[in-house]
Formats: C-alpha cells, sequence, structure tokens
C-alpha cells in the first residue's frame, strides 16, 4: 500500500468509484478483529481524498464501524477496472452536501422509499496495491485452471460447514465478482479481488492466487478470513473461515480456507446466517 497521509485517488480511480454500476465492497473489523466485507453500492467521491457511503441495508458493517472505524474498501467494474482505498469513518452526518451527493445516484434518487439519511465520512490514509485493470482473459484462463485441477487438489477432509449448494455456484461462478477480506499487518481491514473459486462439499473453499492478490500470500495461516460474491442478478453472500494453507501445482496456487459461516446478504435475510 501507498502510505499518506493525504492518500488521494487517481483520476483513473475517481473514475471507477463513480461508476454506478460498479461492485463497491467494504472492509470492515469487529473489536475482536474478525473480518467482514459488504456490498456497499452508495460509495462515491465527494473529493479525490474523502469517499463516502450512505447507510442503507447495513447490519455488521455498521456494527463494527462503532467498534473500529478503520475500513477497507475495493471497486470493480464490469470491464475488471479496479480501485481501492484503506481510510478511517470520521463522521456520520444527516444533512448537507453528502447527503445530497449520496441520494443523486440513480438508485436512490428514482425511489422515495431508499432516500439516505445518515452518511458516513471516510477519510483515506492509503491506496491498495492492486492493479487498475485485470484482462478477461486472463480471468477465464484462471478460471479454467483451478477447475482443471479438481479432485486431485483436495487434501485433508477439513469437515467445514454445510455451505448451502445455491452459495457455492455463485463462487463457483465465472460471471461473478468475489472478493476476499482479512486483518492487515497494520492491525487494519484489508481486501483483495478473488475473481476464480471453489467450494467443496465438506465447506473447502478454494481462491486461486494471481497477479492481481499476491498480497494473500502474506496472510498468516489461522487467520479469519471473509468472502463476498456478488452475481449479475446482484444477489450477494458472505463466508467466514480459517485459512488453513497455500497449496500450489500445476502451476496453480491457491488458497484452502475451512468454511465456519454463511450470511446472507439480500432482503429479506439481510445480514442472517444461513449455516
Amino acid at each position: 500500500m501507498t502510505d499518506s497521509r493525504e492518500a488521494v485517488l487517481s483520476e483513473h480511480a475517481l473514475g471507477v468509484y463513480r461508476e454506478e454500476r460498479a461492485a463497491k465492497f467494504l472492509a470492515t473489523l469487529s473489536a475482536e478483529g474478525v473480518p467482514n466485507v459488504a456490498l456497499i453500492v452508495s460509495q462515491i467521491p465527494a473529493d479525490p481524498g474523502i469517499v463516502v457511503f450512505g447507510e442503507f441495508m447495513m447490519v455488521k458493517t455498521l456494527a463494527n464501524i462503532k467498534e473500529d472505524p478503520r475500513v477497507a474498501s475495493i471497486a470493480i467494474t464490469e470491464k475488471l477496472d479496479m480501485a481501492g482505498f484503506k481510510g478511517e469513518v470520521t463522521e456520520w452526518t444527516k444533512g448537507g452536501e453528502y447527503v445530497d451527493l449520496i441520494n443523486s445516484i440513480d438508485f436512490f434518487r428514482y425511489n422515495a422509499y431508499m432516500g439516505i439519511h445518515n452518511v458516513a465520512v471516510v477519510r483515506m490514509n492509503s491506496i491498495l496495491e492492486i492493479p487498475e485493470k485485470v484482462p478477461m482473459l486472463k480471468v477465464g484462463h484462471e478460471f479454467l485452471a483451478i477447475r482443471g485441477r479438481g479432485a486431485l487438489a483436495r487434501g485433508t477432509r477439513l469437515d467445514g460447514a454445510d455451505i448451502p449448494r445455491a452459495i457455492s455456484a455463485k463462487f463457483a461462478s465465472l460471471m461473478s465478482i468475489k472478493v476476499l477480506a482479512f486483518k492487515g499487518a497494520d492491525g487494519s481491514p484489508d481486501v483483495l479481488p478473488v475473481f476464480s473459486s471453489l467450494i467443496s462439499p465438506d465447506g473447502e473453499l478454494r481462491f486461486l492466487v494471481s497477479s492481481y492478490n499476491r498480497r494473500a500470500r502474506d496472510i498468516p495461516l489461522g487467520s479469519t478470513v471473509a468472502l463476498n460474491v456478488l452475481t449479475m442478478e446482484l444477489v450477494t453472500y458472505q463466508v467466514k473461515g480459517e485459512l488453513v494453507r497455500f497449496d500450489k501445482s500445476l502451476g496453480v496456487h491457491e488458497g484452502v480456507v475451512r468454511l465456519t459461516e454463511a450470511y446472507s446478504c439480500v432482503p429479506p435475510f439481510c445480514g442472517q446466517r444461513v449455516t
């Protein structure tokens, strides 16, 4: 990460965050340091060093921010342009230009029942080290590679949580965006993109480690991690578990997670545990 007390988004990053159709995720930590990562679509730059977002359908995110105001954010467009930063929620406001900015977003402007009345102000302190863009061809090749290993990649049975098939299918889809959240070396939340993953029937999740998320290799084994998936149908789920090991063979480098829980992130069960 590029550390600075006055970190600002580049022109490219500003464009990514201003894209209303971009998938925008926010990672937080509980007081105990357990990561959480949720889709927060209202994130939008107020200026190059400040991003604001509205309080809307957030359960654990809001609870975590009350305990630890530090956050990590990542935005990914349909063409796989990316940007991200770390920062801190410094205030909440119920009126003024920030509230007007959030309510100018189409999703909120045209729905009288979804106007935002409470807005968080995030001041950046570092920029995430992620590429500006990932080629779709690269993602496609990696998608085939992680599946090509199949059952050959299975090691000792992990006996993780029984993840519903509907959720496993979303994580296995090429046409979905996945992100990985964890507690960084500096003690603050961190987040990385994940484009290829698989969940086995015994509650094991494998995600491909590549050039765009190479920092995942530095996550200490035994750490709790959280992953969120967003589909083209705007369905989103979150799973959590323990990073058990890294496997590498046949040119494929994977992180292996023993899953312990899964959550629905869409109404009417937003924030509810499903395992």
